[in-house]
């Protein structure tokens, strides 16, 4: 099995030194999120209502990933 080594976006002191709005800020704006908010959108007429905050809650994922 390979391993592939992956370059991190930060180093663990820059996250521990951000405080908590600039290191969302910071993660998320590195994130392509037009093509995931396209994925879950809803795309038809039936099951959950169309007010939902499709953004909020695929940004609260990562920030969850982060705390």
């Amino acid at each position: 099995m390979t391993i592939i080594r992956q370059p991190s976006l930060f180093g663990i002191q820059e996250l521990y030194d951000m405080a908590p709005p600039q290191k969302y800020d910071a993660i998320i704006s590195t994130i392509n999120l037009d093509k995931i908010y396209h994925a879950v959108t809803k795309k038809s007429r039936l099951g959950a209502p169309e007010e939902l905050n499709y953004a909020a809650m695929i940004i609260s994922i990562f920030v969850r990933y982060v705390e």
